[in-house]
């Protein structure tokens, strides 16, 4: 079967809106944070291998190095912007072709409409169109996630082939990009202990080692790429990181019930976990205390603007709390990455970009639910995923032009 002319027709737009936003300078991921982070680091792409190089970013610098290398070869500053928003141009294949690998017996039109919801995300426009760790990061975690699902469906799980080396060689690239990939590393290790006899996890490790060398050579140079932001106020982190997750969990979730809220809620499991989300978020935000000028993601945002207060930021902390907690009772594994997702994300500052568009990616490749592949099924189910994020970008690009998020 071929993709057809609707969604290729489609896919050209949504590539031409790409370069429109970098004609008018978009940057819809937050009052301009993608903008001023490519011109403070820009020091590092002309110079990557500067002695002060925390001075620009504390992450590993593997990006810059890429940047650097694009930038040397075109010798223009507004050329490097051009080939990252034509790199992001091809990750949709990518996503797309780890989409055919995870969901064999669905219909690739399907397959190919979803993965075109990349394009729809701020964080990944901003940070193609000022070249940014995000799409090298991106760029690299598909690629491993394509390796994985390779490896998985091979099912060698008790020798180290290409797929598992592959799988382990473009994660490292990943975190020598952006750190915070780090943690899918450490949920994949659970993977590879689940499945693998002691002795093959034993040299997967070894090769994970060797692999994480040049990371101790970076470490002992410049150590200020290990300062971490860590909040030890894990009632923020929670609250937080379940009202962005539940950014995009509630479409997820009303889209594949068809709005049918009674049935989700009314029966004693789904109730009894509402109950126990209610009484979390109600103790959590007592003791809240987080700058929302500061990130916070989408909804504590809206709620400010809204209310002028942080109840709707509340609500959906506690619908995200409780449709993760629903998402993760279905497998002992998905108990621990949301686990991850929920609490090591935790900084005194955390925005929305670090979950876009990684939870989403986790969420179809590595959660193990039936209820993605009933989603993918039906392409209804696509188009309205679609124009809730088309609406999303809309609002995004507003704020950008009108900064309203940032008088705040």
């Amino acid at each position: 079967m071929k993709i057809n002319t609707t969604n290729k027709t489609y896919y050209v737009v949504l590539t031409i809106s790409l370069f429109i936003g970098l004609f008018f300078g978009e940057d819809s991921a937050g009052s301009g944070g993608f903008r001023l982070d490519f011109a403070t680091t820009w020091g590092l792409v002309e110079q990557p291998f500067r002695s002060d190089l925390t001075r620009y970013d504390i992450k590993f610098p593997l990006h810059y190095y890429i940047a650097s290398f694009i930038y040397l070869i075109l010798d223009d500053k507004n050329l490097l912007r051009i080939t990252y928003c034509v790199i992001a141009s091809i990750i949709p294949f990518i996503f797309f072709s780890c989409l055919k690998k995870r969901f064999k017996n669905i219909d690739i039109n399907n397959l190919f409409l979803f993965s075109l919801i990349i394009f729809l995300l701020p964080s990944f426009r901003a940070a193609a169109i000022w070249p940014n760790t995000q799409i090298t990061g991106i760029f690299f975690f598909l690629i491993a996630i394509f390796f994985y699902l390779s490896w998985e469906s091979k099912k060698q799980f008790n020798i180290i082939n290409k797929e598992l080396f592959l799988t382990i060689f473009f994660m490292s690239l990943t975190v020598y990009t952006r750190q915070i990939f780090a943690l899918v590393f450490f949920y994949l290790l659970f993977e590879f202990f689940i499945r693998m006899k002691t002795k093959t996890f034993i040299k997967t490790c070894f090769l994970i080692f060797l692999f994480s060398l040049p990371g101790f050579g970076y470490i002992y140079f410049w150590p200020k790429i290990l300062q971490a932001t860590f909040d030890y106020k894990l009632y923020n982190t929670l609250l937080i990181n379940s009202s962005i997750i539940s950014f995009y969990l509630i479409p997820f979730f009303l889209i594949l019930e068809k709005f049918k809220i009674k049935k989700m809620l009314f029966n004693n499991q789904s109730f009894f976990i509402l109950i126990i989300s209610s009484a979390i978020v109600v103790i959590c935000a007592i003791f809240f205390d987080y700058n929302f000028r500061m990130g916070g993601g989408f909804f504590i945002k809206l709620s400010i603007l809204l209310f002028n207060n942080l109840s709707l930021f509340f609500l959906t902390s506690l619908i995200g709390l409780y449709l993760l907690c629903v998402l993760s009772l279905k497998n002992k594994m998905n108990i621990l990455l949301s686990l991850i997702l929920l609490f090591f994300v935790s900084a005194w500052i955390i925005f929305q970009k670090y979950f876009e568009p990684m939870f989403i990616l986790l969420l179809f490749f590595f959660y193990r639910t039936d209820a993605t592949k009933s989603f993918l099924k039906n392409k209804l189910n696509i188009c309205l995923f679609h124009i809730y994020f088309i609406v999303y970008l809309f609002s995004g690009i507003v704020n950008d032009v009108l900064q309203l998020t940032k008088n705040i």
